[in-house]
């Protein structure tokens, strides 16, 4: 049985409206709804079809249901990884980032204190980038930034992204990395199975690379940092990592292990026999409930059942913590803030104040 206020901190928003007319002139290829029928649509980049997606996607109510049925009270929803698209003209994707991030506002205001709103940026102009996080911060609401493993062809920890981590640190904001479709090239093969598979993993490994070994994490002593997908493949290549790095006498092994524990990863793992190595490299506080909800048949219930199944193999007390207080931590929450139980607000409810 799924313990009540179970949160679930990495779920997916689009919205159903379309973007900005001025936006899809200046930047055609931007990616789009099409919604197809009363249950699925089509994200659509130009005039290429991209994915089939659920209306859990863009529709409050079928999220709530949803969440229902898994036994989850309350959801981070960040936007689609393949809008974080910072190669497009800046002008046009900060008014596409600031359609996005009213969009996750307006679903988490619809949502009856049940969603979390986790929103973006367009990184790579730092004007832009610092105005839309005051924005989504201080008259949004939104409580995380979600940005992906590489910027514009720069790693996170490019001197050029400071200006970002300095204001994330400062405001407070929870920071989510998330791959990028396809892996961003981290693999020598082609195809779904081998983008999916291994490049995303993989591209998330080099991401958290760049945050401990790059020197972010110690820049930063107060940001919040969660990479999804368990942080790929970095809990395996950690300890590779640390020797390599203490023969090439770069750092010492006590102060990466320190850094490390200041991750946060979440669930999303697909083997119950992974999710005791997360807790070893990690901590039992900085792992996460995730299911890429709607997107990854079967989920969040099939990873709840793997945390669950799980538990004789985790320290005492580490369940509770992944499915909620680690959450309310990373988020900067307090239990107060949110609705916990498992009703979903009324059709009176979600539409009357709108």
């Amino acid at each position: 049985m799924v313990p009540p206020g179970t949160i679930d901190v990495h779920a997916h928003h689009f919205p159903r409206d379309a973007p900005p007319s001025d936006v899809m002139a200046a930047f055609p290829r931007a990616p789009r709804l099409v919604v197809d029928s009363p249950a699925t649509g089509r994200l659509v980049r130009g005039t290429d079809d991209f994915r089939t997606v659920r209306r859990a996607l863009w529709d409050v109510q079928a999220r709530l249901e949803d969440m229902d049925r898994a036994g989850v009270a309350i959801q981070a929803i960040s936007p689609v990884p393949v809008t974080l698209e910072y190669d497009a003209p800046a002008a046009p994707f900060a008014s596409y980032c600031r359609w996005i991030n009213e969009s996750v506002a307006r679903a988490v205001q619809d949502g009856g204190g049940r969603l979390v709103g986790v929103g973006t940026v367009p990184l790579g102009s730092p004007r832009e980038c610092l105005s839309e996080l005051h924005h989504l911060s201080a008259d949004l609401g939104l409580r995380a930034v979600e940005i992906g493993t590489r910027i514009g062809g720069m790693e996170l920890d490019d001197p050029a992204l400071e200006y970002f981590f300095d204001a994330a640190d400062s405001l407070g904001l929870a920071v989510l990395v998330h791959p990028v479709d396809g892996g961003g090239g981290a693999v020598r093969r082609s195809g779904f199975t081998y983008d999916f598979g291994l490049g995303m993993p993989s591209d998330t490994a080099l991401a958290a690379t760049a945050l401990v070994f790059g020197g972010v994490l110690d820049r930063h002593r107060g940001l919040r940092i969660a990479l999804v997908h368990g942080c790929g493949t970095f809990p395996w290549a950690y300890p590779r990592l640390r020797l390599g790095a203490q023969i090439a006498g770069t750092h010492l092994p006590e102060e990466l292990d320190h850094l490390v524990s200041r991750l946060y990863a979440d669930t999303l793992v697909f083997d119950p026999a992974h999710l005791p190595v997360l807790v070893h490299r990690f901590g039992v506080d900085r792992i996460l409930l995730g299911s890429d909800h709607p997107f990854i048949s079967g989920q969040p219930e099939a990873g709840l059942e793997e945390l669950l199944s799980a538990s004789a193999d985790l320290p005492p007390g580490a369940v509770p913590r992944i499915l909620r207080d680690n959450a309310l931590e990373f988020l900067g929450l307090s239990s107060g803030e949110l609705v916990t139980d498992h009703s979903s607000p009324t059709k009176e409810d979600h539409y009357g104040t709108h």
